[in-house]
């Protein structure tokens, strides 16, 4: 009976701390949030781009994200960032990554190109394009003239460091049905129905999941294997649709360290689904970001 109860209370100390994992964890992820919105806003105001734009000179408009990027992860120390460009009619028109990649319609697929198409408001989400990724888009103006917008490409590989750096380890877990859309993703490790987006843990912990993954155990979010503890919680995409989960573990040893449940990497941010950022632009250019 003893035996039982101190099991049982040891269970309950189990959940709570991951359930304080993944709160810290979305933290996490609420940061780079935001920070991919402010480097959005910040390069949708550089007037070598809007030139670019004008003089419709895709050279000067890569070399400019060229230089703007590496200073730009040099300040933050960021390893990973990505720009996109695009054509005020939604077609891709200048790739950081790839300079040839270009014309592409992207309001076809892109739900939050579409969405800033619609309203001309900056916004930011966890969106599924080619990949899964945080992005954070813009509206370019010159002389009050929409004649573009930009995109901000964050991947969770820094929530992944931060994590692991307090022996946490983190995983996106992505419906594969998402595939078709997904098109960059196909070559991802795939477990029962979903693909590994992000795995940030060395490669015994994805015969960890294996061992752990289905349907009931990732609707409970808990689970308990081999001395190490498992959490769950839905993913949600721009349009608050589920499209997988938010994975974290670590091992059972790590409870008895008080700093796991106190320790919080980022200011604790209050919800939010729309807000008003206000940059360094003229007051007539101030207009609300969306936060999803």
């Amino acid at each position: 009976m003893i035996y039982r109860a101190n099991h049982n209370l040891y269970i309950e100390d189990a959940k709570n701390s991951v359930e304080s994992v993944l709160g810290l964890t979305q933290e996490l992820i609420s940061h780079e949030k935001q920070l991919a919105l402010s480097i959005a806003l910040m390069l949708s105001q550089n007037e070598t781009l809007k030139a670019g734009y004008l003089k419709n000179d895709r050279a000067l408009l890569f070399e400019t994200l060229q230089s703007e990027i590496s200073k730009i992860k040099q300040y933050l120390h960021i390893e990973t960032l990505e720009v996109q460009l695009h054509t005020k009619d939604a077609r891709a028109y200048v790739r950081s990554w790839d300079f040839e990649g270009y014309g592409d319609d992207l309001s076809t697929f892109r739900k939050g190109i579409a969405l800033l198409q619609q309203t001309k408001m900056p916004l930011v989400a966890i969106e599924l394009g080619k990949r899964l990724n945080i992005k954070a888009l813009c509206p370019i103006y010159a002389k009050n003239e929409f004649i573009g917008s930009l995109e901000i490409i964050i991947s969770f590989d820094e929530v992944a460091q931060k994590l692991n750096a307090k022996k946490i380890n983190f995983v996106i877990l992505m419906d594969k049905e998402l595939l078709e859309i997904g098109e960059w993703m196909k070559e991802l490790t795939q477990i029962d129905n979903y693909v590994i987006v992000s795995n940030g843990c060395p490669s015994g912990c994805i015969n960890a999941l294996s061992s752990i993954i289905s349907t009931s155990t990732l609707e409970k979010g808990f689970a308990r294997s081999n001395d190490a503890l498992f959490g769950f919680t839905p993913l949600f995409d721009i349009e608050a649709k589920q499209v997988g989960y938010i994975g974290i573990w670590f091992g059972e040893s790590l409870l008895k360290e008080s700093l796991l449940l106190r320790a919080s990497l980022t200011p604790r941010a209050t919800p939010l689904h729309v807000k008003t950022l206000e940059p360094a632009i003229e007051d007539s250019q101030k207009r609300e970001v969306l936060i999803r």
